[in-house]
């Protein structure tokens, strides 16, 4: 594990990892046209198909091999593993879509495991602010808004955490892949400007 780490853990993008620039690109538009398409069907129908995640996991690792060798096999494959894991448990618990899950697999063989996961805390970021509107069409932001409130008023006259209160959302859809699909497109972003998908 210390080898691992010593190894991967201060790598953050595919150049670093020994990637030619060229499979580095050719990744980059790849996730790009990928992310618009995974982005537009969420939206639109609420899924994220088979039929474009499968192809960009294997195109990634793909790339990666061909430009990287072995090393950059390697990477990918991290990357792949990273993006599962990262959604397996919200999955595992209903709270994600299998469509989800691939998105994050397919964007970490992309991309390696750095960018997936900072990519996917920019898109839960994102995910809060994109979902106001969608809230607030539906008539539950107001309900949201009280459970905080009542939340916060209860902790601070106990001291301590009190339980979660009833959720006010239904299961309705709520654009998590449009989320995902932001913040990854911010992590490609902030890596191309400082050659690594952070700023600290």
């Amino acid at each position: 594990m210390q080898e691992f780490l010593n190894k991967y853990g201060a790598l953050h993008s595919s150049l670093q990892a020994g990637i030619e620039p060229l499979g580095y690109w050719l990744c980059n538009a790849v996730l790009v046209a990928f992310l618009l398409v995974c982005a537009y069907t969420d939206a639109k129908e609420s899924k994220i198909y088979n039929k474009y995640t499968f192809p960009a996991m294997l195109v990634g690792i793909a790339i990666h091999t061909i430009f990287g060798g072995f090393e950059g096999f390697k990477w990918a494959m991290i990357g792949w593993a990273t993006g599962m894991a990262i959604q397996w448990i919200p999955f595992m618990l209903g709270l994600a879509k299998a469509g989800d899950v691939k998105l994050l697999a397919a964007v970490g063989a992309l991309k390696g495991w750095s960018f997936c996961t900072f990519g996917f805390l920019y898109g839960a970021a994102a995910f809060g602010i994109i979902s106001l509107p969608w809230l607030l069409r539906r008539g539950e932001l107001s309900g949201v808004g009280r459970n905080i409130k009542g939340y916060v008023q209860i902790a601070v006259m106990t001291q301590r955490a009190p339980d979660a209160p009833t959720p006010t959302v239904t299961k309705k859809f709520v654009p998590w892949g449009v989320g995902l699909s932001v913040g990854f497109l911010i992590a490609l972003a902030v890596e191309i400007l400082l050659g690594k998908p952070f700023w600290f």
